[in-house]
């Protein structure tokens, strides 16, 4: 079988025809470590045309310093990699058990088999809409979107890829859905019914003091000021895979801060000092206290997820309105709102990024305030005048 060769200046690759319709291209790749350039080989299919396309556009990656060596990696092996690597380094361990769940449930089975270096942005687009149709709200899509965008980015730091498909997707929109805290007499028409719970003083902190739950659950006494009506919220205390409670970081810089504490919540943890000592004596040695504020009946830590199925089936039980345990911390930011705190304050208190956050999660109970503000404005402007 004839073949023909087309050579070129030194380093600049060649095309050789292999069959009818079959081209190998050969180029010089980038130097490695020891300033040696391998010799890259591959096959294309079609004309001589597309095979010289091809080998200027290797040659020009190679020059511009973008070229990467060819790997049938896939993309289940590389989102492992990911995770074990600058996940398992550089996030929470709440944080690495959620990318794990989304990428185990919805990334890896439907494009785990694909060839890292060969996906492409419609497989991605494709993933979402099937998501979307099965069911899944938009907010799970988008962040699973963000985990693959941050994972193929790292990969394109890496040299492992050219470019990062999920730059090329447009995830779905999320509407952002009003939040619908309690009043202060509705929350008092629950605690009524939680009277008997283990957890009541918890519940009643939380509402006190916008805690997140983690939060609530990692609260140690070493934390907590009762002279100077201070905390400072530095952990919190999650459950993990496998590994049962762990104490971790809050979420982010910002969520490790200090909190002043009003008088009623310094009530409610005299209160749980005292039930917790006289708890304490009952149990003597059996007692598993580790240091927390909140715990479970011999002291032992207490998971959050018991906070949450014993807030919800108080609710139910009540027929109040609908509320999450979350939702506390909302009604914390509601009452703030109403009593005219700054947003710049509000969201020191909870730990947001900036007010002006606080402003789009709670901008329309702002408004409220605004409006009644306005109305303030209108009756001392007709006292005036009538003076």
């Amino acid at each position: 079988m004839a073949t023909t060769t087309q050579r070129r200046a030194k380093g600049s690759g060649s095309v050789r025809e292999r069959s009818k319709g079959k081209w190998e291209v050969r180029y010089d790749g980038p130097p490695d470590t020891e300033g040696k350039r391998p010799k890259v080989y591959e096959t294309v299919h079609g004309s001589r045309r597309v095979a010289e396309r091809v080998l200027r556009e290797r040659l020009g990656v190679v020059d511009s310093g973008s070229y990467v060596a060819k790997s049938s990696e896939t993309v289940a092996e590389f989102m492992d990699k990911w995770l074990d690597t600058y996940a398992a380094t550089n996030t929470r361990l709440k944080t690495q058990q959620e990318y794990r769940g989304k990428v185990r449930c919805y990334i890896v089975p439907a494009l785990g088999a694909i060839a890292v270096q060969n996906l492409r942005a419609p497989q991605i687009q494709s993933l979402y809409a099937s998501m979307l149709r099965r069911g899944l709200s938009a907010r799970t899509v988008l962040h699973c979107h963000r985990i693959l965008k941050e994972a193929l980015g790292h990969g394109v730091m890496w040299g492992d890829l050219a470019r990062n498909p999920a730059e090329r997707v447009t995830p779905p929109k999320v509407q952002q859905v009003p939040v619908k805290p309690w009043e202060a007499e509705t929350f008092y028409k629950f605690f009524d019914f939680a009277k008997d719970s283990l957890f009541k003083h918890a519940y009643h902190f939380a509402v006190l003091t916008g805690l997140r739950r983690g939060e609530l659950c990692g609260l140690k006494w070493s934390e907590v000021d009762l002279d100077s009506g201070e905390l400072r919220a530095i952990r919190t205390l999650q459950r993990i895979d496998g590994m049962g409670l762990v104490e971790d970081q809050p979420k982010s810089e910002r969520s490790r801060r200090t909190i002043a504490l009003s008088q009623l919540a310094i009530d409610v943890l005299r209160r749980v000092k005292v039930e917790q000592l006289e708890r304490q004596l009952a149990f003597g040695e059996a007692w598993r206290g580790e240091g927390y504020v909140f715990t479970a009946l011999d002291g032992r830590p207490l998971a959050g997820d018991r906070l949450t199925k014993d807030f919800g089936r108080i609710v139910r039980r009540s027929g109040l309105p609908e509320l999450t345990l979350h939702g506390l911390r909302h009604t914390f930011v509601a009452l703030l709102i109403a009593g005219g705190v700054h947003p710049r304050v509000i969201a020191d208190m909870v730990g947001h990024a900036s007010s002006s956050f606080t402003m789009d999660v709670y901008g329309h109970l702002i408004k409220g305030v605004q409006q009644e503000a306005v109305l303030a404005i209108d009756e001392q402007m007709a006292r005036t005048r009538s003076a």
